[in-house]
């Protein structure tokens, strides 16, 4: 059971953490070598594939998104003292 929660808090941990843990791995002796460092490097793998997608996305919309943002920022402040104005 102490095996399934440490293995659920290391899926949890940031990539970079997971690193150092498997790192440090590598060098503990097992009865089945490789096993568990291959086991422990595929969420590391998914994680960084995914920062890879979202920075690709960024990269390619990240203009567009800071301008809709803007735009609905300030879309929400003149709502905002529109309706302050109209209160008084």
């Amino acid at each position: 059971m102490g095996m399934v929660i440490a293995a659920f808090i290391y899926v949890c941990l940031p990539w970079y953490v997971q690193s150092a843990v498997w790192l440090v791995n590598l060098f503990i002796p097992d009865p089945i070598p490789f096993l568990d460092e291959i086991l422990m490097l595929v969420p590391i793998v998914c994680k960084v594939k995914a920062i890879i997608e979202v920075s690709e996305f960024l990269r390619k919309y990240g203009i567009l998104l800071a301008v809709l943002l803007g735009s609905g920022i300030v879309g929400l402040i003149v709502y905002m003292i529109v309706r302050q104005g109209g209160a008084a």
